[in-house]
């Protein structure tokens, strides 16, 4: 699903809305449904659906049905403890993407690649697919804060962040802050925008929301020990 025309952004945002309400669609009536959770026309919602097959993010049962593909599920298997906080989760990365205008993306390390396991695209067009799922490349600022392997001093900033201003693509300026979670688990979060106004900019409020995410993450840690010590 890319963005190469005025209508990527838009599309986009459809297609991140069906992912979202696929799991709480009614199978029995799944486009009558999706089209009723999104306000997308079932036309559309149909064309979005095979659209986010071919990247992955979605698959088809022998029935019909449409689900949540595999790949993933095994993808977002990687994001615990965060998954078991997706509505906070999407609050604050919804809020930061109105504060910034910027594509907000929670990256997580897979065996293999580096993976968005949420991705709001912003109001800009950039030159990049943004659905959640999406493997991300490993010169991104969110690379750099969660593989040792990748860090390039220059691009390095204080509070365990990164920037990538055009080094991975032309016109494009991304900021990412690794997140400190429970139980060694690694995760980053990342904004991208255009070089008109770069991503740095907005370190603030980055910063902000990702202590947000550790805030959350730890209380429910906290509150996880207490009641097993009962």
């Amino acid at each position: 699903m890319t963005v190469d025309d005025g209508r990527g952004r838009e599309v986009l945002e459809s297609g991140f809305r069906i992912l979202r309400a696929l799991p709480d669609a009614d199978e029995h009536r799944q486009m009558s449904s999706l089209a009723d959770l999104t306000s997308i026309p079932r036309s559309t919602v149909h064309r979005l659906l095979h659209q986010l097959r071919r990247n992955k993010a979605v698959d088809i049962r022998p029935d019909g049905r449409w689900i949540v593909s595999p790949h993933l599920l095994e993808i977002t298997g990687h994001a615990q403890p965060l998954a078991t906080h997706r509505t906070d989760l999407n609050r604050i990365i919804q809020t930061l993407r109105d504060q910034t205008g910027a594509t907000v993306s929670l990256v997580v390390p897979t065996q293999t690649s580096l993976v968005a396991i949420e991705m709001v695209p912003g109001r800009e067009t950039l030159p990049i697919d943004a659905y959640a799922g999406i493997e991300m490349p490993d010169r991104t600022a969110a690379a750099l804060v969660l593989d040792p392997k990748h860090q390039q001093l220059h691009r390095l900033r204080p509070f365990d962040a990164a920037v990538d201003d055009e080094d991975l693509l032309e016109g494009l300026s991304c900021y990412a802050r690794r997140l400190t979670l429970p139980h060694g688990q690694r995760a980053a979060l990342q904004i991208a925008t255009s070089t008109r106004v770069r991503a740095e900019n907005f370190a603030a409020h980055v910063q902000r929301a990702a202590n947000m995410i550790e805030g959350l993450t730890a209380r429910s840690t906290r509150t996880g020990e207490s009641s097993s010590g009962r």
